[in-house]
């Protein structure tokens, strides 16, 4: 199944026509509005992989949804723009999850600035989970170190003792490391 979009625009035809051309082409809307308000509310609720949107949006135009999207990190989003409408929007050009589209629309630009968008989304997220774990890990070394550092200091034990007492409590208390440095290191402070 493709990505699944969001639509909007404050002309009903052409969002009828824009969501059929998505369809056809083996996207998945989920969501179809006129109104910029509720286009925040259904992205906030369904979590497209992307939104696309025209500028002229009842409500909030799509440069205050694209603000919106863009700090809140919901979703990368395509707004659709008249050429006199690019100056609005200097300050997002250079995001990776934001992209803009001037008419008239090549469909062919449209579908590979979906493919490219969703594409990133998907690799930034990754990145960060990687990174979000990576962290994590330097954060409990660090903690392990510190109680083992404190078992040597106040134990006499040799570090590899630290490191299999920690260890053997870890497995016979069904906790992690972690915990138990952190039970360490409570208990000297």
């Amino acid at each position: 199944m493709g990505a699944r979009i969001i639509v909007g625009s404050s002309n009903k035809k052409i969002l009828k026509q824009l969501s059929h051309f998505l369809n056809e082409n083996g996207y998945n809307v989920v969501g179809e509005t006129t109104d910029g308000y509720d286009i925040l509310r259904r992205i906030h609720t369904v979590y497209p992989d992307l939104c696309i949107m025209d500028f002229n949006m009842k409500g909030i135009n799509g440069h205050d949804v694209s603000e919106v999207l863009v700090a809140d990190n919901v979703c990368p989003i395509i707004t659709i723009i008249g050429s006199s409408q690019l100056q609005y929007f200097t300050n997002l050009k250079h995001e990776p999850i934001f992209s803009l589209l001037i008419k008239p629309i090549n469909k062919d630009s449209l579908i590979n600035t979906i493919d490219l968008l969703v594409k990133t989304s998907r690799s930034i997220t990754k990145l960060r989970k990687e990174v979000s774990t990576l962290k994590k890990k330097q954060e409990d070394k660090q903690i392990i170190n510190q109680a083992k550092q404190l078992l040597l200091e106040n134990n006499g034990l040799t570090e590899e003792e630290a490191h299999r007492k920690i260890q053997k409590l870890s497995m016979n208390k069904g906790i992690s490391k972690r915990i138990v440095a952190i039970d360490i290191i409570n208990k000297y402070k």
